[in-house]
């Protein structure tokens, strides 16, 4: 056990990302159940079973996160444990193994319809109650990123998830039994939320340990516009999901099959597209709100397209299913960006915003699946289509609008960084900014644990500390408000609130002041 461990904190001092790409282990998972590429078997004549096992996975995966919310203190704690991602992995493993287990080569033929039935909804659940929990322990580790380290993370995450989608389809097709999943499939299938919770659980390897500093866990802290974003990811999610499931529940497999490997092939361009704007653009050119725009914009016109071109009706489909998909990478970096720049709990702002994005996808396919149809029939399909349309449009213009995104991402306070100054530091900035999971230990030397000694002692507030390391390090003033985005004034005025609280005169007397604390530790 010691060697093993041992090992793997060797693994993460090399490789620091590992933790990370636990997201992409987490989109795969999504992706290769909600795609049916590893476990539907030959007798699979629609997306029927696909359909179902998907409603119930993301229905379980946004309660969980919306109860959560409830219960942030305890939750955010509760994960720290490494065990609970891992145990969250597990479960959501055997849920997948439970659905491969009664599957039409295996236990359907010793079982009544009904227990068949029944399993099958408890593997669903088990698989999204899982994930849930896996999604708020990445979560955490994402709010502690800088944004563009989000950005970055993100694409690389989507790499590893076309990666494990490619090799699953092109791994041999031998099963344990003619005509059920591959072995290949099975594996991944089953393998992949345990790899996603273990990857997770990495964060705890470190050299030096102290506790980091809380964040907000209370819901009043979240903005007016947070709740008004909310309401367009339901609603959009609830509405992309009908379409898509409509198609996909009176599609043949195959052809459902063939449109994940083209989505997959977008996927792997947009995550190249994501690494060159984490990499090379500048800040001033990185606009999240504008791309807001163009994708609520994009949704709205494949939307109003699907009724006017039957002959292809399902790539527009799939196609509708890629801005869903660019839609939930956009909500996954802007949840990001909001526990960063305003502290607050990722339980919190992630357990409802990505809570409810889960809550409106589920909701949306089981209303494609089961009263789509009949609300063609009721009152034209270019209606019902065009009408969706309108509410997307009226999401992105009037519900939260670009405007509302910049207000979203205001200064908290004055002299705070808005979202433009974060993005604006570059990713080497980004490492060394003093960000750690949330509830989760951080490294600091001597040094750090010094300057936090102090910053108690003396009763400090988190920027004041910000401006002390700074100063602690030998900067200046100029340097100190470039590396911390806030202007030369704000930190003269931290710098004199300093200065009085610790009872010394000059930048000498305070760099003395904390190499005798430096010392003493």
């Amino acid at each position: 056990m010691t060697a093993t461990r041992t090992f793997l904190a060797r693994l993460v001092k090399a490789w620091p990302a590992l933790p990370y790409l636990s997201l992409g282990a987490w989109l795969a998972s999504i992706h290769i159940a909600s795609s049916g590429t590893a476990w539907l078997s030959d007798t699979e004549m629609n997306g029927g079973n696909l359909s179902t096992l998907y409603i119930y996975a993301s229905l379980a995966a946004g309660a969980v996160l919306l109860a959560a919310t409830f219960a942030a203190p305890r939750v955010r704690e509760t994960l720290r444990r490494p065990r609970t991602a891992i145990a969250a992995g597990a479960l959501a493993a055997a849920g997948n193994a439970l659905v491969i287990a009664i599957g039409p080569y295996y236990l359907t033929a010793y079982l009544p319809v009904e227990v068949v039935y029944a399993l099958f909804r408890v593997g669903g659940f088990c698989l999204g109650a899982g994930l849930g929990i896996i999604a708020l322990r990445c979560a955490q580790l994402y709010g502690a990123l800088p944004p563009r380290q989000v950005i970055a993370y993100v694409a690389f995450s989507q790499v590893l998830v076309a990666c494990a989608f490619f090799i699953v389809v092109g791994s041999p097709s031998w099963g344990p039994v003619s005509g059920g999943p591959a072995l290949a499939g099975i594996v991944a299938f089953v393998g992949l939320p345990l790899l996603a919770g273990c990857m997770a659980s990495l964060s705890r390897y470190s050299d030096e340990t102290v506790p980091a500093s809380g964040r907000v866990v209370t819901r009043s802290a979240l903005p007016r516009s947070f709740w008004k974003l909310l309401a367009v990811v339901f609603v959009f999610s609830c509405i992309v999901s009908s379409v898509y499931a409509s198609v996909v529940a009176v599609s043949p497999i195959g052809t459902t099959l063939d449109g994940s490997r083209l989505v997959m092939v977008v996927r792997m361009l947009l995550a190249a597209a994501l690494a060159c704007v984490a990499v090379g653009t500048e800040g001033d050119k990185l606009n999240f709100g504008k791309a807001y725009s163009i994708v609520m914009v994009a949704s709205v016109a494949l939307v109003a397209c699907l009724p006017l071109m039957s002959v292809l009706h399902t790539v527009l489909a799939q196609v509708v299913s890629l801005a869903s998909v660019v839609f939930e990478l956009f909500l996954w970096c802007t949840l990001a960006f909001i526990v960063y720049q305003r502290r607050i709990s990722a339980v919190i702002v992630f357990g409802y915003g990505y809570g409810a994005y889960l809550l409106g996808s589920g909701l949306g396919w089981l209303f494609g699946v089961q009263a789509l149809g009949s609300l063609f029939g009721a009152i034209g399909e270019s209606f019902a289509y065009m009408a969706m349309a309108l509410v997307v449009l009226a999401c992105a213009f009037i519900i939260f609008s670009e405007r509302e995104f910049d207000r979203l991402f205001a200064p908290i306070e004055e002299g705070a960084p808005s979202l433009g100054d974060l993005l604006r530091q570059d990713l080497a900035a980004g490492e060394e900014a003093d960000g750690s999971a949330e509830g989760e230990p951080v490294r600091k030397g001597r040094f750090g644990v010094a300057i936090d000694q102090l910053a108690t002692a003396y009763q400090l507030s988190p920027r004041e500390t910000d401006v002390l390391r700074c100063l602690a390090m030998g900067y200046n003033s100029s340097t100190t408000a470039s590396k911390l985005s806030i202007s030369w004034n704000t930190v003269r005025t931290h710098t004199r609130n300093i200065y009085g609280k610790l009872g010394v005169h000059s930048h000498q007397e305070l760099i003395r002041l904390v190499d005798e604390a430096t010392a003493g530790e």
